[in-house]
């Protein structure tokens, strides 16, 4: 059986609230599903993947300077863009992975 959370009227409460509800209530469901857990971080590890890509073959500089240690920092920054992206909801990979896990799943049964 699927959790579905109810989710706050949008005539009572603030953007911020509502937005602040819908992650609270997409955390919470997710804590609950293991299965939905691995999708998710399987999500995560892609989008981290996919953002290292966009960031080689750029200028060296910018947020995470061209100096030592400056690798670590742009790695470091990568993964807080995915792991934030990831959790803003992604980019419906996750949701993806969770249905199709859950059908191999039926049909191992």
């Amino acid at each position: 059986m699927i959790h579905q959370t109810q989710l706050p009227s949008p005539a009572l409460t603030s953007p911020d609230e509502m937005i602040s509800a819908a992650s609270q209530a997409g955390k919470s469901s997710a804590a609950k599903d293991p299965l939905m857990e691995k999708a998710t971080e399987f999500e995560s590890v892609f989008l981290n993947e996919m953002l290292k890509n966009m960031f080689t073959g750029l200028d060296e500089g910018g947020t995470y300077g061209n100096g030592e240690g400056a690798e670590a920092w742009k790695s470091m920054l990568i993964s807080e863009y995915a792991s934030t992206m990831t959790q803003s909801g992604g980019i419906g990979i996750a949701s993806s992975v969770h249905s199709q896990l859950l059908q191999l799943q039926e049909k191992a049964v």
